[in-house]
């Protein structure tokens, strides 16, 4: 007898055990006045932040699971990324005809493909992007959204140009409603989404040059106990706009205090446009339990090109506590500007 689509409901259940779940646990807060604490999850949200000279303002938030792709908008490329906030994952199916598609072969799929994921920490390396290699040669993919409910679908690229990018979905529970959309580039962000359920494009992020930091759930890579190794887990963590020209230089060094870095101190260490500069970094292993604690020697020196003027300004930051009444996932931040170059 033949298995149905519904069966693949369970696959979230298993999967999750693949990928553990980091935590922290909370550290005394000390009296500042230079600091500002997210009044959203970063477990379940994703919140973008901007940077001024005596403030950081939260320029807007969305939920983690409302977009399934991800197409570069305001860049010269082409990158296409799975819903890495929702930890979504894809796994080529080796078929270039939805005709060919049917459910036997994505329940063989759920259990045996070769599921990958986007790490956004990695953006700027664009072949660990688990679509890259696949956007013109037009193969089927099945996309596991990591979401509970009509969590899988068939996607299929059909092209892209300047302006736009082309492509044809449907769900896994009702492969003969083929969709067709396209997304259009908008100079204006780094990023365009998609939904498939919504079936429209959305703007989850604020126009590039308004924001500077964001505070995301992501599915990346973890250093285990055993130094050197790594391993997949769900984390949340932070990222720098780094399309819009922020630049980040860790200060790990336990002999160089927060209080004493100041803007001649950005002469002394290397900055980097990495996107996941900052990441999990900021966590470390905690003596109670087991549990992620916020490592006090992680210190952040942070630049930025304001659009409207072009003047760079600089900042020095760490993040000092995990938790809002009691409540973790709520980073407070430490920071301090320091002036312009």
């Amino acid at each position: 007898m033949k298995r149905y689509i519904f069966c693949i409901a369970l696959l979230p259940f298993f999967l999750s055990s693949c990928f553990k779940e980091i935590d922290t646990e909370p550290i005394p807060l000390p009296e500042l006045e230079e600091f500002f604490t997210l009044q959203h999850s970063i477990k379940e949200n994703q919140i973008f932040y901007r940077l001024y000279e005596n403030t950081g303002h939260e320029v807007q938030n969305s939920k983690n699971t409302i977009w399934d792709l991800a197409f570069e908008s305001a860049g010269s490329g082409s990158r296409v990324l799975l819903g890495w906030a929702s930890f979504s994952t894809g796994t080529p199916t080796g078929l270039y005809d939805f005709d060919q598609l049917d459910q036997d072969l994505i329940l063989d799929l759920i259990d045996n493909g070769d599921w990958e994921y986007d790490d956004p920490t990695f953006i700027n390396t664009p072949d660990s992007l688990a679509l890259t290699s696949h956007w013109e040669n037009g193969e089927i993919w099945i996309q596991n959204r990591g979401t509970s409910s009509d969590n899988y679908y068939a996607i299929q690229f059909i092209s892209s140009d300047p302006d736009s990018y082309t492509f044809k979905y449907a769900s896994a529970t009702s492969l003969g409603e083929v969709k067709e959309a396209t997304v259009y580039r908008s100079s204006a962000y780094n990023y365009v989404y998609f939904s498939y359920e919504d079936n429209r494009a959305l703007l989850v992020e604020p126009d590039y040059r308004e924001w500077d930091l964001l505070f995301t759930p992501y599915r990346g890579w973890w250093e285990t106990s055993d130094p050197g190794v790594f391993a997949p887990f769900n984390l949340s963590g932070v990222m720098i706009n780094n399309e819009a020209g922020v630049r980040v230089a860790q200060v790990f060094d336990p002999d160089v205090s927060f209080e004493e870095l100041s803007l001649e101190s950005f002469d002394s260490y290397e900055f980097t446009d990495k996107k996941g500069v900052i990441g999990a970094d900021w966590k470390v292993l905690g003596a109670a339990g087991g549990n992620i604690g916020v490592d006090p020697d992680k210190k952040y020196l942070l630049k930025k090109t304001v659009a409207e003027s072009g003047e760079v300004l600089c900042f020095k930051l760490q993040i000092i506590d995990y938790y809002l009444n009691s409540e973790k996932h709520f980073p407070t931040v430490e920071f301090k500007y320091l002036g312009s170059e």
